[in-house]
């Protein structure tokens, strides 16, 4: 690694380290620091970037939060509802790469974190590098799924990759009246939350707070959020919230009034928000992660004419006192972050062993 040097910058990062990301087509909006900024305010964590360096400039960068809690600190790269992160390495050289992961091991040690997270990006497919390079105890497993454009961005050709029942039910939509706009208001917001927490609360879900989506028009820029409606006979029956960044689009936030359900609004949404999307440029819809065992959301997104690609989590634990907690003492310690998977808590293995 002649020549390399690293560092550690502290904040969310600068309009330099966001070019330099951008500068990778795979680099999704989660490494952008307007929105690692947003993450930190929600969850009241601290952000750092991990830098490699030499004569020519930076070379590799890698984005973290840090949690602090009653069982000691908490390291996620990165926090909050699926946001991917690890090595960002435009020009794919392995020594930048290389020293910006051990770098992030080499911190965790350094402030005493008892738990720290790696999240690996899906379009980047380096899961392999990390199992071989970054000391971890735990491995979690999410399935990616990404609807590429075609080329030609005609509405046509987007329909032709979707499978049935999807072009049914957008055309359904479309002939049932519902109407579609785009909109940053405070009252978009307020019924995106109060609609998105009523259905994930429905699930025993956890909802994302309000304080969260109102802090959307402080913290990205404009051209970095929408939030679609439907509307049918002057009423609000769904939302979708998404964001922008480099060449992909986030699938973040969907909400239907329940008993609109049966509309299609949701798809027709979706289906509208892609073909904006294509001539606005943008090359791929990010449907985010899918638990292996969530089936009938896999099955849902994939009907959308998906590639699906896995990455993983890669936990380091340093502190055995973790395994002995439980979910509640987690989610209220350490909210928006990932710390261990419920699945290794003493408590679960118990459960497992007396069924």
């Amino acid at each position: 690694m002649s020549g390399l040097t690293t560092h550690v910058i502290d904040g969310p990062g600068n309009d330099a380290i966001e070019a330099f990301v951008y500068s990778d087509p795979r680099t999704l909006i989660y490494a952008s620091p307007a929105y690692i900024g947003l993450v930190a305010a929600e969850t009241q964590s601290h952000p750092h970037w991990l830098t490699a360096q030499d004569a020519s400039g930076l070379r590799a960068a890698l984005p973290l939060l840090v949690k602090r809690g009653a069982l000691g600190p908490v390291i996620n790269s990165l926090a909050f509802y699926g946001s991917n992160g690890g090595a960002i390495v435009p020009d794919g050289d392995q020594q930048a790469w290389l020293a910006v992961v051990r770098a992030f091991d080499a911190f965790g040690e350094r402030i005493g974190a008892v738990a720290s997270t790696l999240i690996t990006n899906p379009l980047v497919e380096d899961h392999t590098l990390y199992e071989a390079n970054l000391p971890h105890d735990l491995r979690d497993e999410r399935i990616g799924q990404f609807t590429v454009f075609p080329q030609d961005r005609q509405a046509v050709s987007l329909m032709a990759l979707f499978d049935d029942p999807r072009p049914r039910n957008i055309r359904k939509a479309q002939r049932s009246g519902l109407k579609v706009s785009r909109s940053q208001s405070d009252d978009a917001i307020a019924f995106l939350h109060a609609t998105h927490d009523q259905n994930i609360r429905s699930i025993n879900g956890l909802p994302k707070r309000l304080d969260f989506f109102q802090r959307l028009a402080t913290s990205l820029p404009r051209d970095a959020w929408t939030i679609y409606l439907a509307e049918q006979d002057g009423e609000r029956v769904a939302a979708l919230l998404l964001l922008y960044g480099n060449q992909t689009v986030e699938y973040f936030t969907p909400c239907v009034v329940e008993k609109h359900r049966s509309s299609q609004a949701l798809p027709l949404l979706i289906h509208d928000a892609m073909v904006d999307a294509m001539a606005c440029g943008y090359r791929q819809w990010n449907w985010g992660g899918t638990w292996l065992t969530q089936d009938g959301v896999y099955a849902f997104k994939k009907k959308w004419g998906t590639r699906d690609i896995r990455y993983h989590y890669f936990t380091r634990l340093r502190s055995a006192d973790l395994l002995a907690t439980t979910r509640d003492t987690l989610l209220r310690e350490y909210p928006g972050f990932y710390v261990l998977p419920f699945s290794a808590l003493a408590c679960a293995t118990a459960n497992q062993e007396t069924k």
